[in-house]
């Protein structure tokens, strides 16, 4: 594979973010004939492990498995410049003047001009960044069987049809008042509650009961924390299934109920991941394609009519 154009791409952030991403490098990797290698299990990337862990690419000229690559690419002429050598031992931190990812030693941005076409056989993508396009990444995978068989079994638990509901609720705010959960939500059905924060399960059963709400993923303990800034590597496996899980339950639901964000320095008026969602369950074709080949499992995940 080193003999190909590669790009390869370390997306950060949240789920949303890295979708985004990952999107964006696939779109220029078509218009400039380069395969995307994935690599999100590369020092400081949130992630902390493989992609290919948790999906399977549809596209031959999308890799998710960056270790089959990386033995090789010191070698390789690349883009920047400044990475030459060095593509899988470099450093990147957070400039918050540049409100971008650098390269540590340098400051300068491991990435390249996507209006431009190179030379080199290899180019290097590694930035965080959201935006509304997660939906077009997510055609181009599919679920793993072994997170299949966890959705089907949560979503027995569940129950549908049920409601779905996002609330971030760390490092954004949701505008969530209990008179307006009250007015917004319809009653009866079951809950399905994808939050980053405990206190606001304990405060959706609360309100709406303790057995209607159903929330799986695995929170922290303060609430506050961001999840996808734990560093724990060992922790990696559980959250960023649950997220994956958590983004198609939401996309499952019968009605889906987003928040507003509370006003924040990036001027977000929702979650991303609320966008990727929202997204996600007003595109059947690609929701069902995302879950399984299987008809038997779109079936049992209410998707059986084609």
């Amino acid at each position: 594979m080193t003999t190909e154009r590669l790009l390869l791409c370390r997306p950060l952030g949240g789920l949303n973010d890295m979708l985004c991403q990952i999107e964006r490098a696939c779109l220029y990797a078509e218009r400039f004939d380069r395969t995307v290698v994935v690599d999100t299990d590369y020092s400081k990337t949130y992630f902390r492990d493989r992609f290919s862990a948790y999906f399977v690419s549809r596209q031959a000229r999308l890799v998710l498995d960056a270790d089959a690559v990386l033995g090789g690419l010191d070698q390789l002429e690349v883009f920047p410049h400044i990475l030459a050598g060095r593509v899988t031992r470099y450093a990147a931190r957070f400039d918050r003047a540049l409100q971008r990812f650098v390269e540590a030693e340098t400051g300068l941005v491991p990435s390249f001009d996507f209006d431009r076409d190179y030379a080199e056989p290899l180019i290097v993508h590694h930035a965080s960044g959201g935006g509304t396009n997660a939906i077009g990444a997510l055609a181009r995978l599919r679920l793993r069987e072994p997170l299949v068989e966890v959705l089907l079994q949560r979503l027995g638990e569940v129950g549908p049809p049920y409601l779905g509901v996002h609330v971030r609720n760390t490092d954004y705010k949701a505008r969530l008042g209990a008179d307006t959960l009250a007015g917004k939500i319809a009653p009866d059905r079951p809950i399905f509650l994808a939050t980053d924060n405990r206190d606001t399960v304990a405060q959706f059963r609360s309100l709406f009961g303790a057995e209607r709400i159903h929330a799986f993923a695995s929170l922290p303990a303060a609430a506050g924390v961001r999840i996808h800034n734990i560093d724990d590597p060992a922790q990696a496996p559980e959250r960023n299934r649950d997220a994956i899980l958590d983004l198609v339950m939401l996309a499952l639901a019968k009605q889906l109920y987003l928040f507003e964000l509370e006003p924040n320095p990036y001027g977000a008026r929702y979650s991303g991941f609320s966008v990727a969602a929202a997204h996600l369950h007003d595109t059947k074709p690609v929701l069902r394609r995302l879950i399984s080949d299987d008809p038997a499992a779109l079936a049992a995940a209410g998707l059986g009519e084609a």
